[in-house]
């Protein structure tokens, strides 16, 4: 769990000091679309529209969605030997930092923090929980012990799955 948190608090830190230095960083991670659109709702007055484009349960049910997805992905790529899981960890947490910077450039740090880490921190709580679970996975490969690879895998694949099923009711109620 500490891993996987550090990872991405570093790659947090990574994505706010890449949008420091490179003022177009946002764009390269998030992409032109985003940025413009935000943009766009910056100039309107508005700069948290992207969350209220939809109904609030298709909003909800869209972001959920999102979510899960990427859990499961964050958690699933651990079977790469922990590779997967570390990679998308730190693209999430770039990805995370540079949004949050982008807000703070724009002079809107505190109605993005605000409007970001209310279901942010349950869900980017649960992303990390995903990348401790494919930590897990990965481990049985990475760190057989006495049990042979294939056993050490399977235990450590059972003990991951749990963990990812585990938190997927705090991204359902971090998206509703």
């Amino acid at each position: 769990m500490w891993l996987a948190f550090g990872v991405f608090v570093l790659a947090f830190a990574i994505g706010v000091a890449s949008s420091r230095i490179d003022p177009d960083f946002a764009r390269v991670i998030l992409g032109d679309g985003y940025i413009d659109m935000t943009e766009e709702n910056i100039a309107n007055g508005d700069p948290m529209a992207v969350y209220k484009q939809h109904d609030p349960m298709g909003m909800s049910a869209g972001i959920a969605a999102n979510n899960l997805f990427v859990a499961l992905r964050t958690a699933i790529f651990g079977v790469l030997a922990s590779v997967g899981t570390l990679f998308i960890l730190l693209y999430n947490g770039i990805m995370v930092g540079a949004f949050q910077y982008f807000f703070i450039e724009k002079g809107l740090f505190w109605e993005s923090f605000l409007t970001i880490w209310i279901h942010g921190t349950l869900e980017i709580g649960a992303i990390v929980l995903a990348g401790a679970s494919g930590l897990v996975m990965g481990r049985g490969l990475l760190f057989p012990g006495t049990y042979t690879r294939a056993q050490a895998f399977q235990i450590s694949m059972r003990k991951g799955l749990k963990m990812f099923i585990a938190l997927t009711p705090i991204i359902l109620l971090a998206a509703f």
